[in-house]
């Protein structure tokens, strides 16, 4: 059973989900403070990273440092094997094969600037360097471990050639023989190897944002799913409630139409044979006959209130068809033509192009459709204008069709608008209230929607958006 969406609806919804906001607050809070907890993580994730760029090159140093230091003392151990120190001619050759080496060993790592050796008293022995930086060697007798020059075996500088650029000389003593046998400098270009671990630094940062980016997108998307449920489920709950509501209701309407159509029935008898006996006798008058006439057409008023009711009240079943709207608005048409003749209103039918056809219940529509027009000929009555008309018409929509009424009264105002669809409202003297809510709930019971609107030229427009 289809549960139309009034005002009423609205406040029961609100009634029987009483609390609910209370489970919304909290949710809202949770997340909150779940997104908070992801940003610290998040910022002490990048915290530690950067700390990590900042050790790793401390690390990366030494590390470099003793991978050299073994290939030196290799490279010194198998020239102690080949040259022997009894030919002078290898105290010349020694340093010149190890200056070659270190040449070879720099072409391979840029990260190192230079390498040179010192005995213990000071002096160079043999070095090398990385191409343009020849300059640095200037700074070498600054570097030297002495004792005059104390100095720890770990110093930074900055570069003779880019003073822009930072470096690290890095003492390892090498021994032979258990006896020092001399020290070696390694220079180490510190804003190179910042750089690089900058980089990886960078990527670690990225990867980390866009883990808490999935987490937090999922975390949103999980929010909005659960506010989604939730409010569905307060809808199935509401309109349950509305539908024992209603069926209640339709239980009680369909006694009470009952209980009156039947008295009704037989006071308008008897009117109908009090008429008939006064209309042979002498006292009979046109007054007397205009107070019967008043009295039969409120009887009719009621039986059609009790009608209307118990339309609303009950159950709605659909009977679906493939239905052709133009045929439909005919029928209709056709049945207020001569009403609206006599109060002077035109009667237009104006349909679109292409298919028109739709799924839907026949009846019930040609009754929404009937009630629409009922309330746009009212409309009409007082109109002081000289353009009295309905304009009658059914258009094809992007994926909808859509059905419209149009007349040339007054308009809706704006406090009327506000209880346009409340049940048993209505702005015109003897009106039920009914007509609107049925239609509403006719046509919401299709799955479309009803909507009204005023137009900019006087009048007012009301649409079915019926689904294909």
């Amino acid at each position: 059973m289809v549960v139309p969406k009034t005002k009423d609806h609205k406040f029961l919804r609100t009634r029987i989900v009483k609390g609910k906001p209370l489970f919304n607050r909290h949710l809202y809070i949770s997340s909150a403070l779940f997104l908070i907890v992801i940003g610290v993580v998040t910022f002490s994730l990048i915290q530690l990273a950067t700390r990590w760029a900042k050790e790793r090159v401390n690390l990366e140093i030494e590390g470099l440092s003793n991978y050299a230091k073994e290939q030196i003392e290799n490279q010194i151990h198998l020239l102690d094997l080949e040259l022997t120190k009894d030919n002078p001619d290898n105290q010349i050759l020694y340093p010149r094969l190890m200056e070659e080496f270190l040449d070879e060993m720099l072409a391979q790592n840029d990260q190192i600037v230079y390498i040179f050796a010192q005995d213990s008293s000071g002096v160079v022995i043999w070095k090398g360097l990385q191409i343009g930086s020849e300059l640095e060697q200037n700074y070498f007798p600054n570097l030297l471990l002495s004792s005059k020059n104390s100095r720890r075996l770990k110093v930074q500088f900055n570069s003779i050639t880019n003073p822009a650029e930072r470096y690290t000389d890095w003492v390892e003593p090498l021994f032979s023989k258990n006896q020092l046998r001399f020290y070696v400098h390694f220079g180490f270009n510190n804003t190179l190897i910042s750089n690089r671990m900058t980089q990886d630094k960078k990527r670690i940062n990225r990867q980390i944002l866009l883990a808490a980016s999935v987490v937090t997108i999922i975390l949103l998307l999980a929010l909005f799913y659960i506010l989604w449920l939730l409010k569905r489920a307060q809808m199935i709950e509401a309109e349950a409630h509305m539908a024992d509501r209603l069926a209640t209701l339709g239980t009680v309407a369909t006694g009470l139409a009952h209980e009156i159509r039947n008295p009704l029935s037989a006071i308008n008898l008897n009117l109908q044979m009090i008429e008939e006996d006064l209309a042979q006798s002498e006292v009979y008058s046109d007054e007397m006959k205009k107070l019967l006439g008043g009295a039969k057409s409120e009887i009719r008023r009621l039986e059609r209130l009790a009608s209307n009711f118990l339309v609303y009240a009950k159950p709605m079943k659909l009977h679906q068809k493939m239905i052709l709207l133009p045929e439909v608005l005919n029928e209709v048409a056709q049945l207020m033509t001569k009403e609206c003749e006599k109060e002077g209103i035109q009667l237009i039918r104006q349909d679109g192009q292409g298919d028109l056809t739709v799924l839907g219940d026949r009846d019930l529509l040609q009754q929404a459709l009937l009630n629409l027009l009922v309330n746009a000929r009212e409309a009409i009555l007082f109109q002081s204008g000289s353009t009295r008309e309905i304009l009658l018409g059914v258009h094809q929509g992007i994926g909808q069709v859509v059905v419209s009424i149009k007349n040339s009264g007054n308009g809706i105002g704006e406090e009327e608008s506000r209880k346009l669809f409340d049940l048993f409202y209505s702005s015109k003297r003897g009106g039920t209230g009914l007509g609107l809510p049925i239609a509403q709930r006719i046509v919401e019971g299709h799955g479309s929607r009803l909507e009204w609107k005023n137009q900019s030229r006087g009048g007012v427009e009301f649409s079915i958006h019926l689904a294909v």
